[in-house]
């Protein structure tokens, strides 16, 4: 079995132990955006512990600090999260929107 770990982790910042944010992931726990981020091995993305994708094995999984640190190390970010969009939580996520029809196009039916 190959060994999980917390890369690059930065010595001034206290992650939370792996086993916690295993759990955190496996519980899509939003809570923990912006504080690490999932680097799934096996396909190479990245995302954010909300993310909608499929659940990834825990043997696959590394945790970064930062979006710099997952693109260094060869990760690019998830098309469903938008992890690198910094400030955007719901980025890549369908917005729902109540509309109307237009005016000009009811003229016309």
């Amino acid at each position: 079995m190959q060994a999980l770990c917390v890369a690059g982790a930065r010595r001034d910042l206290m992650l939370p132990d792996l086993e916690t944010l295993l759990e955190a992931m496996e519980a899509r726990d939003g809570r923990f955006d912006g504080l690490a981020f999932i680097c799934v091995k096996t396909t190479g993305i990245y995302c954010r512990f909300g993310c909608p994708a499929r659940m990834p094995l825990r043997r696959n999984v590394v945790f970064r600090e930062t979006v710099g640190e997952c693109e260094a190390a060869g990760f690019r970010a998830c098309k469903r999260c938008r992890p690198d969009q910094a400030g955007s939580p719901g980025a890549g996520r369908p917005s729902v929107r109540a509309s109307k029809p237009e005016p000009e196009a009811i003229r016309h039916i």
